[in-house]
Parts: C-alpha cells; structure tokens; sequence
C-alpha cells in the first residue's frame, strides 16, 4: 500500500496547512479561511481516484459502460431502469455515451463529484483538518470511493443534504435527498436526519441502542418485514443476501469507538454540545449500531448501510476528543490513531492489499489522453 501511503501523507501536509492558515487568519481577527489548499487537497484526492483502471466494483462499472450503455436518444426512447438499480447513474452514462467520453472520463468525473462534497462536509464541520482527513483515510471513507460509485455519489447529495438541514433550508434537503435516491434508494435512511439532533446520552439515545440491538437478535425473525421494505423501494433481495457471514468483529469495535468515549465522559460531554454536535454523534452511533446489527446478517449488506452515516464518525471523534482535558486527550487521541491505523493497514494490507487491487493510469498519460 505504498501509493495510499504516500497520498496519506502529502494529504495530513495539505490538511495541516489548512489548519495553520486558519488559526493565523482567527489571530488576525478575520472570519476568512483557507480556500487555496482545500482546493489542491480535493483535486489530489479526486485525480487518485479517478485514475483507477481496476479494483472492486470498477471493473463492473467498466463492462456496464462499454458494452450495456446505450446513447442518450436510444435510452430515452427505451424501457428505463428499475429505480433500485440507479436511474440516475444510467442517465448520466448514457450522456456521457452521447458525449463520447471514455470510461476513464467517466470515473475521473465521478471522483470529482464525490469527493468534493466530501471534503467540504470535513472543512465545514471538523474541529481539525488534520485529523479529519486521517480519520477519511482510516475508517475507509475515502477509499470506498474507489469502489462503489452509485452509493458514494448518493452519499455526496446527502451530506450536502445534512449541510442543508442544518442552516434549516428544507427544501434543499428534500431536494439533495431526491437526487440521491437516484442514485441509490437507500439514501432514503438520510430522511431520519431532521429526528436525529436530540440531545446525546439522553432517553432517546438508548432507545436507538436497545432497539438496534434487539433487531440484531431477531433478525431471522424479522427477515420478512426487511424484504418487504426492500420490496417496497424497488430492489430484489433474498433472504440469503441478508444472513451469510457478518461483518468482522474488528470493524464493529471501531465503529464503536465513539459511542466507547462518549460513555465514559457522559452525559457531561453534551452539556454545552449544539445541533450540529449532536447530530453527527447520532450519525456516527447509526453507524456502529447497524454494524452491531451486521455481526447477525451479511457483512455486504449491513456495512455498505452503515456507510452511509460514517461521516458522523469523522466529525464525531475530534469533538468528544476535544472535551477531555489536555492531559488526559492526550493518551486518548494517542490510542485512537494507533487503533485506527491498525485498521486501516489491516484493511488495505491484510484483507485487500491495495496496490495489486487499485492499479491506475499514470496521471500524464491520462492529461495528453484528453488533447
């Protein structure tokens, strides 16, 4: 993994730079923050993974492009997609057929338009860019999108959805929410966003927990009601896609970090904690409380779910972090970027290596292929 490695790297400099000019531009009494790197930052990000050629689900997306996407006028006059299957990404496919992009073109456009949305969501609400980004890196919210483009594109509308909901623009969350259940239906679970702002550690809190938990010991007897909601929102499933092997033990417990700290520090850490605090907090415990439920079903299904609510996690971590002492946030934040940097080395060196997975053009072949 020495690429990830390396982009790891040049992305912590950027994010520190990030950093610094905006407490020098907070000294100096200016509301202004840095635009210049979270630019450079967002461009490197997206050109890595846009310049994939293979890994994961790319070479699916691949053969979908080439050989089953038609042009634009034929898609129009033609049956159009299930909506489960990502109406929206099978319009765009097809204009891009139309536009004779390559499905390099393609991949390089749809890491942009991830990926942006992406690192604004961290700029704008990380109490640190530097550990915002690591956290991109080690839980996996950045390198899935070098997977999965249909949920990576929903998601990027939901988080601009969230950033929506959180200034009280509601039409624009409905809005972004629509666009990303073109993509992918299950962006619908965004809709839980405007109930999701309670108050941390409160009745609520555990209602969620003893309710997820119950789903994961039930979950054989509950398997009819899930068909039935799936059923409902156009995608055909199996019994046999939800229980198979579950999600590994290892990622569960991260995800569990948050919710671990917030226990400790109790009801105290959310005693002065605002809407935009508490809402990520219960994003990131959706996230883990789905990968409980995961340990029950497949790790498929119940992971890529849980990805959705990941973000919290990232915005989480530095918040509660920051509510401990220095002495004691010290050996906590130690901890955490050793645990987290064991799964992110488990993840793309054990379980998928990454450089023999992610092969990818080299960027000045990719530029001169454009002219």
């Amino acid at each position: 993994m020495t690429r990830l490695w390396i982009l790891l790297a040049v992305s912590l400099g950027i994010a520190w730079i990030i950093d610094f000019r905006d407490k020098n531009f907070a000294a100096a009494g200016s509301k202004k923050k840095d635009v210049f790197f979270t630019v450079l930052l967002t461009v490197i990000l997206s050109f890595f993974c846009g310049l994939r050629t293979w890994g994961n689900d790319t070479g699916t997306y691949r053969e979908i492009y080439t050989y089953l996407t038609p042009t634009l006028d034929v898609f129009l006059e033609g049956d159009l997609p299930p909506f489960a299957d990502g109406i929206g990404l099978a319009f765009l496919n097809s204009l891009f057929k139309t536009l004779n992009f390559s499905f390099q073109d393609v991949l390089m456009f749809f890491a942009f338009a991830t990926i942006t949305p992406y690192v604004l969501f961290v700029r704008r609400y990380s109490k640190s860019m530097v550990f915002g980004v690591f956290l991109m890196f080690a839980t996996g919210f950045y390198t899935f999108t070098l997977a999965a483009i249909k949920q990576c594109m929903a998601t990027a509308f939901c988080l601009l959805a969230v950033m929506s909901a959180l200034n009280k623009k509601w039409f624009w969350f409905a809005f972004f929410i629509a666009l990303a259940s073109l993509f992918h239906p299950y962006s619908f679970v965004y809709l839980l966003v405007p109930i999701m702002m309670f108050k941390p550690w409160t009745k609520r809190t555990f209602i969620y927990m003893a309710v997820f938990i119950g789903i994961g010991f039930l979950l054989e007897q509950l398997l009819g009601v899930m068909l039935d909601i799936t059923d409902m929102m156009g995608a055909d499933y199996s019994e046999d896609e939800f229980i198979g092997e579950g999600v590994n033990i290892f990622r569960v417990m991260v995800a569990f970090v948050p919710i671990l700290i917030a226990t400790v520090g109790g009801k105290k850490t959310f005693a002065t904690s605002t809407r935009t605090d508490n809402l990520m907090f219960n994003l990131a415990m959706l996230n883990a409380l789905i990968m409980f439920v995961g340990l029950f079903g497949t790790a498929n299904y119940f992971a890529r779910l849980a990805n959705y609510f990941l973000p919290g996690q990232i915005i989480t971590l530095p918040f509660l972090l920051k509510r401990w002492v220095p002495s004691q946030r010290r050996p906590l934040t130690i901890a955490c970027i050793i645990g987290y940097l064991g799964y992110f080395v488990y993840e793309h060196a054990i379980i998928r290596p990454f450089d023999s997975g992610y092969p990818q053009m080299n960027f000045f072949d990719y530029i001169s292929s454009l002219f």
